[in-house]
Formats: C-alpha cells, sequence, structure tokens
C-alpha cells in the first residue's frame, strides 16, 4: 500500500476548508529555511508550518475539497508533497487555534467542548502560576499611534548614541560610587519604608518597560491591541500583548522588540543614577535607588537571562532563528529518551534545520538547572525576611518543580500509546534509573573534606621589634639569611643618648663625691645622697642598657626576613615597631581560618589534615593541628585570605584594611610533620581537612542542615 496514504482519509476528502477572515500568513527564514507563519490576529497566536503545509494551506479557497487540493498539491510537488496523514494533522492542527472553517455544518457540542478545554487550559495555567495572574483592560493601539512622533527619534540614530552615553556615563559613576551602592543593600531594599516605596515605583518602572515594547512594535508597522495589568507576586504590574513582533520578517526587528523592555529599564536606571549622586538623602535619593535596583538586578537575573522566559529568551530565540526553544528543547530530550533508552522508533525528532540539536541540548539542561537555581536563592532570600512567605513559595514550587512533572512523567510511562510496544522495556530502563541514581547517593562512599585557606605564621615571639626608639644605622646581616638566638642582626643610632649616658655618668661621679665629703661632716645628710646615688646610678644603667638596645638580636634561630630591607638604613622607627620575623621555615606554622558552621566537623571528625603552599602547590605534606585559638572572631589573620587579596573570604567593604570577614571564622594553628622549606611569612597555604568518605547523600544532608541552621536557626 502506498505510505502516501490514509485509512482516514474519506473523512476530510469532501470538506472545503478555508482560513478565517482573522487569519494572516507571513513568510519568514529561520536557519537558512523558508518557513511561513500562520497569525490569529484576533488571538495573537502563532502557527509555524512547512512550505508544503502552507501550499495546501493557500488552496483553500472554500471552493475547493481537500481530495482536490491534495491532488493539485501532488502535481506541483510530486514527491515532496504532504502524505494525507501529514495533511489531516494540519487540518486538526488549524482546527483546533480555531483559524479553520469549512462548509460543513459546525458541531455546536465539539466547538462548546472546545472552548471549556480552553478556559480549563487557562486556568490550569493561572493555578500552575498564581503569582503571575493577567487580567486584561483595553487596547492601546491608538494611544500608541497618536504619540509615536515623540519617541520615533528615539528608534534612530539620535537614539542610540544617546542611549549610548548616558549608560557610559551612569556606568563610569557607578563604579566610582560601588561601595556606597552596595553596602548592605538586602537590608536596604528590604527595610520598611524601602518596601513600600519600592512597591510603588516597581509597577511605575514596568509601565514604562511595557511601553517600551509597544513603541518597538508600532514602529515596525505591527499592532498593539491589549494592555492590562498583571499580578506579578501580587503586586500589579502593567502588560502589553506585542506579538504581533513574530510577524516580523527581520529577526533584528523582532530582537528589537523584545529587548525594548530592558533597554527602557537600563536607561531609567542610568538616568537614576545621576540623580543618586546629585541629591541629598531622602525621598527622591530613595526613589533613585529603587529605579537602579528594579532597572539593574532584574534586567541581569531575570529579564535580560535567557535561561529564563522573559523578554533575554525570545531575544535569543530570535537572534539563533529557534522558534519555541524551550518547549522544543524539551521535546527534544525527551526524544533522546524515548529513541534511544526506550527503543521507541516511531520518536519524532523536533529538529528541523541544522545546528538546533546542540542549542536544544545545551539550552533544556541549562534553563532546568538555572531555573532551580534562581527558584530556590529566592526562597531562602525571602525566607529569611519573611518565613511564612518563603514556606509558601517553597511549597509550591517543590510541587510545580518536582512533583507535578514527576506525577506527569509516571502518567506518561504508564499510559502513553507511543510504548505499547515498548512499555516493559520504558519501565525497566527508568527503574534501573532510579536504583542506580539512589544507590549512587546512598551507597558510593566519596572524598568528604574540609578545605581552608591560611598563611604562613610568626607567633609574637618570632617578631623582632624595636625596643627603643632610633634611627637605622645598618642592617648586620643579609635579608632572608641564617641566624642564631642572640645575634645582633640591626644597628640604630640616638643622638641625644650618648649625651644622657654622660650626664649619667657626671651625676653618680658628683654625687659619689659628694658623699665622700658629707661621711665626716653630716652622716644624716651622707645617707640621703646615698639614696640619691642609687637613683643616678639606676638611671645611668638604664641609659646604658639602652645604648645596647640600639643593636637588635634575634629573638630565636631561624631565618632572617625582612620586607624592602633597602628602606631601612635612615628610618626612624619607635618603640614596638615590628622591622621583621626571624622564623623557623623548616617547620612553618600556618594559621588556618575555619568557618563557623564547619569547626565541629574539624575538630571531631578529622581523620588527617594535609597542607599545600602556594609556591608549590604540587606538593602535598602531611601536617597536624597544633593549636587553636579558643574563640570566633571576624578578623583575619592575613589580608591575603580577603576576597580583595585573592581569598576566597569576603569581607566588609567599608573597612579599609579588608581584614574584617562578613561571617564568623575560628582559627587553628597547622604544622607539617615533615621539615619542609615555606616562601615565607605571610605566604599563602592550602589546608584539607580529611573526613573520610562519605555517601553523597550524607554530605548533601548536612550541607543542608547547615544551609537551614545559617538562614533560619531551625
Amino acid at each position: 500500500m502506498d505510505n502516501r496514504l490514509s485509512n482516514s482519509w474519506y473523512r476530510v476528502a469532501s470538506l472545503k476548508p478555508v482560513l478565517r477572515a482573522h487569519t494572516g500568513i507571513h513568510r519568514h527564514t529561520f536557519r537558512g529555511q523558508r518557513w511561513y507563519v500562520v497569525r490569529d490576529n484576533a488571538t495573537g497566536k502563532h502557527h509555524r508550518i512547512t512550505p508544503e503545509a502552507q501550499l495546501i494551506v493557500s488552496l483553500m479557497d472554500g471552493t475547493r475539497s481537500v481530495d482536490e487540493i491534495w491532488g493539485i498539491a501532488s502535481e506541483r510537488l510530486g514527491d515532496d508533497n504532504l502524505t494525507q496523514d501529514d495533511v489531516i494533522r494540519l487540518l486538526t492542527q488549524l482546527h483546533q487555534a480555531d483559524v479553520l472553517k469549512s462548509d460543513a455544518s459546525p458541531d455546536l457540542r465539539e466547538m462548546m467542548q472546545r472552548a471549556d478545554r480552553q478556559a480549563r487550559r487557562k486556568l490550569l495555567q493561572s493555578v500552575m502560576n498564581p503569582l503571575a495572574v493577567r487580567l486584561p483592560l483595553l487596547d492601546p493601539d491608538r494611544f500608541l499611534t497618536a504619540t509615536m512622533p515623540l519617541v520615533r527619534p528615539l528608534f534612530s540614530w539620535f537614539g542610540v548614541v544617546l542611549f549610548l552615553a548616558v549608560v557610559a556615563a551612569a556606568s563610569v559613576l557607578a563604579g566610582l560610587h560601588w561601595s556606597a551602592l552596595t553596602t548592605d543593600i538586602a537590608d536596604r531594599v528590604l527595610a520598611a519604608e524601602s518596601l513600600l516605596l519600592l512597591l510603588l515605583t516597581y509597577p511605575l518602572v514596568k509601565a514604562l518597560h511595557e511601553l517600551g515594547h509597544g513603541y518597538a512594535t508600532k514602529v515596525r508597522g505591527g499592532e498593539v491591541h491589549e494592555i492590562g495589568v498583571m499580578f506579578l507576586v501580587f503586586i500589579p504590574v502593567p502588560y502589553v500583548d506585542a506579538t504581533a513582533a513574530s510577524s516580523f520578517r527581520s529577526k533584528w526587528h523582532r530582537a528589537l522588540v523584545g529587548s525594548a523592555g530592558m533597554l527602557v529599564e537600563v536607561f531609567l536606571a542610568a538616568l537614576a543614577m545621576f540623580v543618586w549622586v546629585s541629591v541629598e538623602p531622602g525621598l527622591v535619593k530613595a526613589f533613585a535607588f529603587n529605579v537602579m535596583v528594579i532597572g539593574g538586578i532584574s534586567t541581569v537575573l531575570f529579564n535580560g537571562n535567557p535561561l529564563l522566559r522573559f523578554d533575554g529568551y525570545y531575544v535569543l530565540s530570535d537572534l539563533i532563528e529557534i522558534p519555541n526553544l524551550g518547549p522544543r528543547s524539551n521535546r527534544y530530550i525527551g526524544y533522546l529518551v524515548q529513541r534511544h533508552l526506550f527503543g521507541v522508533e516511531r520518536a519524532v525528532s523536533p529538529v528541523v534545520a541544522p545546528g538546533e540539536a546542540g542549542w536544544f541540548l545545551f539550552y533544556g539542561i541549562a534553563a532546568f538547572l538555572y531555573r532551580i537555581a534562581i527558584t530556590l536563592t529566592i526562597i531562602l532570600f525571602v525566607a529569611s525576611e519573611f518565613p511564612v512567605v518563603g514556606v509558601l513559595l517553597g511549597t509550591w514550587a517543590a510541587v510545580m518543580m518536582f512533583f507535578l512533572p514527576l506525577a506527569k512523567a509516571i502518567g506518561f510511562l504508564f499510559t502513553s500509546p507511543i510504548l505499547r510496544e515498548h512499555r516493559r522495556r520504558a519501565l525497566g530502563v527508568t527503574a534501573g534509573f532510579v536504583m542506580l541514581v539512589v544507590g549512587a547517593l546512598t551507597l558510593l562512599p566519596v572524598p568528604f573534606a574540609t578545605v581552608s585557606e591560611g598563611v604562613v605564621w610568626a607567633g609574637q615571639d618570632t617578631v623582632v621589634h624595636a625596643s627603643i626608639n632610633g634611627v637605622v644605622d645598618e642592617l648586620l646581616v643579609a635579608p632572608n639569611s641564617s641566624v642564631e638566638k642572640g645575634q645582633a642582626i640591626l644597628r640604630m643610632h640616638d643622638p641625644l643618648l650618648p649625651a644622657k649616658v654622660n650626664v649619667a655618668r657626671a651625676r653618680v661621679t658628683e654625687l659619689r663625691a659628694r658623699y665622700a665629703a658629707l661621711q665626716v661632716l653630716d652622716r644624716a645628710e651622707a645617707r640621703v645622697v646615698a639614696e640619691q646615688i642609687r637613683h643616678a646610678e639606676a638611671e645611668l644603667a638604664l641609659t646604658r642598657e639602652r645604648t645596647r638596645e640600639m643593636t637588635l638580636r634575634s629573638p630565636v634561630a631561624g631565618r632572617f626576613l625582612v620586607a624592602r630591607p633597602a628602606d631601612l638604613p635612615g628610618r626612624f622607627l619607635r618603640q614596638g615597631d615590628p622591622i621583621g620575623y626571624v622564623a623557623d621555615l623548616q617547620s612553618p606554622t600556618v594559621r588556618v581560618v575555619v568557618p563557623q558552621d564547619a569547626i565541629d566537623l574539624v575538630r571531631v571528625g578529622t581523620e588527617r589534615v594535609q597542607v599545600r603552599f602556594a609556591e608549590r602547590f604540587d606538593d602535598v605534606r602531611m601536617a597536624r593541628v597544633t593549636r587553636e585559638i579558643p574563640f570566633v572572631t571576624d578578623q583575619l589573620p592575613s589580608p591575603a585570605l580577603s576576597s580583595q587579596g585573592g581569598g576566597d573570604i569576603a569581607v566588609d567593604p567599608t573597612d579599609a584594611a579588608g581584614a574584617t570577614a562578613l561571617s564568623m571564622l575560628y582559627q587553628l594553628d597547622i604544622t607539617p610533620l615533615d621539615p619542609v622549606d615555606a616562601a615565607g611569612v605571610g605566604s599563602r597555604a592550602y589546608v584539607r581537612f580529611d573526613h573520610g568518605s562519605r555517601s553523597i547523600a550524607h554530605q548533601l544532608y548536612r550541607e543542608i542542615r547547615q544551609l537551614f541552621l545559617k538562614r533560619f536557626d531551625v
């Protein structure tokens, strides 16, 4: 039998269909291939069809039967014509989209059922996404047409230059005031008075955002017939229906419509930056700050991110010429599972053009992971400030992102007709995959460790301090050389000290002579002078000791380390000023910082300690904990551990020294078991506290538990 024929052809062969009057067809080119887009002007919905299907549709004039249309198309296209089954599917698709009518009497019952299905689908969408409910209000097309002359110059080279100049200048200002802008931003935004102002600012910014979409559609000849309010997380936000842009032939014009709202927000944020730096603290400054938060954060994380179904997604779809990128990516991943795992040879791939398969695979996985990450981030952020709202959001997200898709997948496995001949294999593969994942998570041991950063540390007994005020004469030993305990390493001088010694010596000589004379004349006065002699001799001994202290000696045996030795001669040092270190770098001490939430695990669950020095990262040495500082602190032992100094620890931006961490830390001293040469005091080291092997599930449970303890104290 000819596979181009269908057993169901008799059902549609005599029908004489025609497209409804509110339907238009537009020619597009996607990835070098010609396609046609059928647009329902009444609903704004679009349907993409192939050139072969377009020929079939173009022959539908209400006078030709389907059989005649198929015959004409077969004469023109030959073997490239659609099969009868394809024609039936095309008619079904157009009929369900309500863009097709025929000479047959309308089936009122079917029409009512179709309307009921559409109503249920719309209600289900509202239930599935209760935080984004749309309420249409009016037709803005006349208003946009009347005001178009006012904004048309912005869609020219003048607008491009103006936009770039304003945004560039605002970016420079933002960089200069970055600390002031970002300090405690979460607390500032979530303060009660800020939230109220933010709720008032958000709809205004979004209204201008949506007008940007509308004007961008109008400037290219499109129509905008719906404006309304969308309750986004119960906040009224305006929206416009700019689906007419899907009919534009140029992908650049479609991308402009998709990005117009984001460009408006960025421009508003730039203008708000100028206001923010120009006015004194008050309502206007707070309003400008909120505009920047909305225009900046929402654009980067949400609207501009193509991994979410917002403006950036549609812009990406237009630029890479892959319509319906998200749904088709999910269908492609489903196709791969059905075809290669379940063995369903009848599975149909959504790939219709070169290069689409790679995009589908990448986007389907990346969008899913990012959606989970951003949802969890929002839930944790909201729950930390508003626990009840956070619990509700978390429950809704768990149902919509995990339980509902899981229920659909289970239903597909047990009821899908496409798996009728492969259901046993599909169930077996699925069960095996689940068992493999559960086994890998619960039974497979993987290394478990806490990795922290530290610095080579010099204790107070190894620091060379100036024991007296003085000016440096010279270094007596070469920097980085070995010295013995008590060896002279630096000489200073005090111009006044020799005179003080001479004065003290003369005073002692004078008092001794006077004492000798009074021994005969007045013994009572002699006893007074004797006491004065003791004080004078003590003063002389002190000045002589200060003279000896002008020569600094090594407090311990080791290697003498000093920074910028060439700057020392002639430098004035005050008593207590550090000059350098004498450290035993063969057995260095590493001061390591451990986060507060990991200290218990480090204390009781460490099986061994390993240390790597930054200058010899491949050399792993065993070590031991020699000391724990018995208190928690937010002060870093060295700025080198901060994110500003190249480390991983976030620090308070208001601390100019960069030594105040944003979280509380414990400090431990680590010493290698075997001799090793360290680069010097202050050099970076990486310490690994090995806790043996644990299952992935055990480690995930601990991380989640620590997260809840940190965020919610539960």
